[in-house]
């Protein structure tokens, strides 16, 4: 635990040193481009820009580096007074591992909370189905190789509900994922949206890599930028046909 504490550490100072980077560049480009009387060649900003654009990615990697032990558990109901770390082990034994309290760093719901008024009366908005639902779990664990193997029981156990969960709702199946930086999880979205409009069969994540495949014996496409996305998918592919 404390040389996971240790390493977590290291990778949040890399984060910061990199947002301050970006943060720095992006601040000299605005400022070249709103001097209108300073004559600064075409290919100085672009080559600004450029590395602005690096350090984005450089950044997001390092963010989802963060997020390597991490997990998000969706469709589980929200109980009030609940106990999510013993939630987190009772969604483990039903996936046929054991996850301990001490092998969990932190727990907890995220997102916007969802009022519960008109739930009981069976309405069908999408606020009630929100609340119905519950909020997202964010899990991170001690090991990256109890998350990789909760993720691999949850894709063998495809199709497990929360029954015998203790949860005082109907049963309904539940989903474990890799946890996402909010860059990814928006262009994970851009490339499913993508791959469904030209019948592609399969998008997924893996080590927080975004991956497609157009079907069986095709090559695998990782996607790291909206520039990955028009290469791999075709100019048609725009942010106003997808989002």
């Amino acid at each position: 635990m404390r040389e996971f504490r240790r390493e977590m550490a290291g990778l949040h100072s890399t984060v910061g040193i990199c947002t301050e980077r970006v943060d720095h560049l992006e601040a000299r480009v605005e400022a070249l481009e709103s001097k209108q009387s300073v004559a600064m060649p075409d290919g100085k900003v672009s080559q600004l820009e450029n590395l602005v654009s690096q350090l984005r990615l450089e950044l997001n990697d390092r963010e989802q580096d963060l997020f390597s032990s991490d997990l998000e558990i969706a469709n589980i109901p929200e109980i009030p007074g609940e106990n999510i770390v013993h939630t987190v082990g009772l969604v483990a034994a039903k996936l046929g591992l054991t996850v301990e309290e001490r092998d969990i760093v932190f727990a907890q719901r995220v997102g916007q909370r969802v009022e519960r008024e008109g739930r009981a009366a069976g309405a069908t908005s999408p606020a009630a189905a929100a609340a119905a639902r519950g909020r997202r779990i964010v899990v991170r664990l001690t090991r990256r190789s109890l998350r990789d193997g909760l993720l691999q029981s949850a894709r063998v156990r495809r199709g497990a509900t929360t029954a015998d969960l203790g949860l005082p709702t109907p049963p309904r199946r539940f989903y474990l994922n890799e946890r996402l930086t909010r860059t990814n999880k928006h262009l994970f979205y851009r490339v499913r949206e993508a791959a469904g409009q030209l019948g592609w069969r399969y998008t997924w994540t893996k080590y927080g890599r975004i991956l497609t495949r157009q079907g069986d014996g095709k090559p695998t496409h990782c996607i790291r930028t909206e520039e990955d996305l028009s290469r791999v998918f075709g100019g048609d592919v725009s942010a106003e046909k997808v989002v």
